[in-house]
């Protein structure tokens, strides 16, 4: 999956200060690391309602970043759990590599 971000928005919100945007992108690592942690430990754990909090915090993330094919996927998985699917493990391994992906990009 190809990950695309603009950080148009973030820069507006830190009004173009680039070192204060610095600052945010790595409270925006830390803060989706530890996301994806808690959605691994949800998914373990079988708390379908946990991880889809969590997951719909993650594509809040996501969405600061506007990271679509993120949102996208996020999406899919909570309408899953929405219709009580199961969400299968390579799924929660695709939204690890997600946030991986992105922040590989944020490194500015």
């Amino acid at each position: 999956m190809e990950i695309s971000i603009d950080l148009k928005l973030m820069r507006e919100i830190v009004f173009k200060d680039e070192l204060l945007l610095k600052e945010m992108l790595d409270e925006w690592k830390i803060d989706s690391n530890s996301k994806i942690t808690e959605i691994k430990k949800r998914f373990m754990e079988q708390d379908n309602k946990g991880l889809y909090n969590k997951i719909h915090e993650l594509k809040t993330n996501f969405s600061m970043l506007h990271c679509g094919e993120a949102i996208r996927f996020c999406e899919s998985i909570i309408k899953k759990i929405e219709i009580e699917n199961p969400v299968v493990e390579s799924e929660i391994q695709e939204l690890d590599a997600i946030v991986l992906k992105v922040n590989s990009q944020l490194n500015i």
